[in-house]
Order: structure tokens, then sequence, then C-alpha cells
């Protein structure tokens, strides 16, 4: 060979010994993002808890890395908590989108009816805030094949009763004890009802089920005040919680107000009210108050303030953002984004994932978090607060607590007549 062969050559093997780690990198920086398809109501405490969840951890996670040594993308659609419009932005997530994995839904109605469609394309279903259990003990129970690719990171409707019943409990320690309840019609909210109308049977004087979209209790609220109940369980995470509060100070409704009024978990809520929630019983998660549950709980919720300019509002944003941290945990274990490979790695017993809202030690059979909150076993360390004099005071669980559950004069003033 002569010289000047032995120069192209040489050369040319040169060259792609220099450019060989160049190309390396320029493959690992043009490897296409792994996406995550998110589906919330937008407009609403839950479904903004939702999206907002969603973003912090895809943030968190770009900002240690990424995964697998790739971006994580979000692709977010508003279902304006309408089923079809639901369906509508499932489907183009799948299938124009084509994302990897789908995080969403804070109204169950809109789950149960997007759940079947995910499942079809073999795709890992992050709830972030939908209660129903049709969505998880009764799918997964009984079509874990189909249904093993749904994990929640909220807590149960029956969870949900736990904090709903501390103020009832509360209520009747405090001497009242005629009950009138007020559920919203919805999926989550079913059991809750059920479980209510049968603990307190001998002590509810009424009781009635009322539209997401309900703004208007006069009616009512009127019967209420004939029933001469004294506690008014009101559950509401539609359109109504502020509303409802306001009537029942303007109506001058001679009851405790205590259940979940979701709008009254803002922390502007004595302001948005002008100061009509003096006594509102409802209830959250410590998380996202502002209180440690783990040594995550209180810089996610000054960072969240950093990010968006107000605290949180909704639990639903503490639970939406572990699911997705547990995700992206799982696919690091794993070494893919194959469904099949990630439901392996998300069912091992020991995750031991420690969150905004507790510990996650596992999932259970039905895959619904397991682990702690203010203690083993608890899930995601629930509160329940009472708006007193523009603050929102903790009255169980007893290790965190603030002030007594009180009767706001007004209304012991109207008893008292």
């Amino acid at each position: 060979m002569n010289g000047g062969k032995i120069g192209i050559v040489l050369s040319v093997f040169l060259g792609f010994v220099v450019t060989m780690p160049l190309s390396s990198l320029t493959i690992a920086e043009a490897a296409p993002p792994i996406k995550i398809g998110v589906v919330a109501e937008w407009d609403f405490v839950g479904g903004q808890g939702v999206k907002r969840g969603a973003e912090m951890a895809i943030r968190e996670i770009n900002s240690a890395g990424g995964l697998l040594g790739r971006k994580v993308e979000g692709v977010f659609y508003d279902d304006k908590c309408d089923p079809g419009e639901a369906k509508n932005a499932t489907e183009r997530l799948l299938y124009n989108d084509k994302v990897d994995v789908v995080c969403g839904f804070w109204r169950s109605d809109l789950a149960i009816v997007c759940q079947p469609l995910i499942m079809e394309a073999k795709k890992v279903f992050l709830i972030g805030g939908a209660a129903s259990p049709i969505l998880t003990v009764d799918r997964i129970k009984k079509d874990y094949n189909t249904y093993k690719y749904t994990f929640t990171g909220a807590s149960h409707a029956f969870q949900n009763v736990l904090g709903i019943t501390q103020g009832i409990n509360a209520s009747l320690n405090l001497g009242l004890g005629r009950i009138a309840l007020m559920v919203e019609k919805a999926a989550w909210a079913d059991p809750v009802d059920d479980y209510i109308l049968k603990k307190y049977t001998e002590k509810i004087v009424y009781s009635t089920r009322f539209s997401t979209a309900a703004t208007d209790f006069s009616v009512e609220f009127s019967q209420v005040k004939a029933k001469d109940a004294d506690i008014l369980c009101l559950v509401s995470t539609g359109r109504g919680g502020t509303a409802a509060v306001k009537q029942w100070y303007d109506m001058r409704i001679p009851a405790v107000f205590v259940g979940h009024p979701e709008h009254a978990l803002d922390p502007n809520f004595w302001k948005i009210t002008e100061g009509k929630c003096q006594g509102v019983v409802a209830q959250s998660v410590g998380g996202v108050m502002g209180l440690r549950i783990t040594e995550k709980s209180i810089p996610f919720y000054n960072d969240y303030y950093k990010v968006y300019g107000e605290y949180p509002i909704g639990h639903t944003l503490g639970q939406a953002y572990d699911i997705v941290m547990v995700w992206a945990q799982s696919v690091k274990n794993a070494g893919t984004i194959e469904s099949d490979a990630i439901v392996k790695a998300m069912e091992k017993k020991d995750l031991n994932y420690v969150g905004v809202s507790g510990i996650l030690e596992r999932f259970d059979e039905v895959h619904v978090p397991s682990g702690g909150g203010w203690k083993k076993g608890e899930p995601w360390g629930w509160v329940c607060f009472q708006w007193q004099n523009g603050k929102r005071e903790i009255f169980w669980p007893e290790a965190v607590k603030t002030k007594d559950m009180i009767i706001p004069e007004w209304v012991q003033k109207l008893r008292r007549k």
C-alpha cells in the first residue's frame, strides 16, 4: 500500500475514532422523550391538583437528569369534566401523541369510562385523584390480567370517610346528634354515602344527593332547618363548595357544617367567603397543608409556592405528584418503559418511597398505596381542620392538633332560641 492510500485510510480511521463519542452523544441527545399523558379537570380544585402534581413531578425528574438518559415530556389535556371530552382526550394521548404512560383524573366517573381504553392499549395508568373503588378493588380483583396496569396514588373513598367521620364524631362529642346528610351524585361518593347512612342510621334526620354542578342549596337547606338537624354533613367536590358555605351562613342554618366541601381546603377560603366559613370543617392531607409528614413535605409545599405563586389547595396535588414519582422510580429499577416490566417493578413489596403525602411502602393486591402517614398503617397523613378566626385549625389527629373543634357562636345562639 503506498503512502497516499495509507494516509487516506488513517485519516478515515482517526476521523471515526474522534467523532464516535460525539456521534454517541448526539444519538443520546436525540433520543425521543418519554411521554407522560396527563388528563384532568383543570377548572376544579381536584383536577388542578392532578395537573400541577404531575407537572411538579416531571420538572423534578428532568432536573435530576430524566429517565434512562431521556427527557420526560408531559402532554396535557383538559377534559372539562365531560365524559365525551375525557374519552377523546384519552384516545388522543394514546394514539396521536403516543404517550408511554397516562396520569390523570380527579373525577371517578371519567376515570371509569377511560380506564378500559388505557388498559386496551396496555399502558400504565397512574390515578392522581379519582377515589372510586370500582377502578381498583372491583376491576383489578375481578380481572387482574386486564386491569393490572392501573395504580392509584389517591386514597380510596373509604379513606375519605375516615376524615369525614372525624368531623361527625367531634360534633357528637359536643352534644349534637341530629344529622342532615347531603352528598353529591358522583361515583366516588357512592360508598361514602352508603357508609355514613349505615353508621349513623339512628341519628340521620334528612339525607339527599345533589348534582356536582349544583350551586343553589336553598331548597335542601330549608329541609335541614325543618328537620331541626344540628349537624350538616355536606360532601361536595364540584362547583358547590363555596356557594354551600355562603348559603349556610346567609340562611342561618342552625347546624355545624362538617364533611368535605372541597373549596374549603383553599388557604384563601376565609377571604373568599368573607369570613362566612367560620366553624366549617373539612379534611385534607397534611403534606399539602405545609405540615411535616416526611422530610419531603415542607420543601414541596414551599417549592409549589415558588412555581405557582400560591399555596396548594387540593390534596390530589400531593397524591398525583407521588404516584408519578413512584412510577419514575420503578422505571429506573426496571431499566425500561415497557409496561409489563414496570408493573412488576411497582408491585415489589419493598418500594419504600418517601413522598410528600407519606411513605409508600408498597401497593396492596389491588394497587392501592400501603404504608404510613402520621404513623405506620395510616393512609397519607390525613387531617381534619376547622376554620376558626381566619385560620385552618387542626383538631385531628391528636398529634398535630392546634385547636379543639367548636360550635360557631352564631349557631349556638340559634340553637338556644
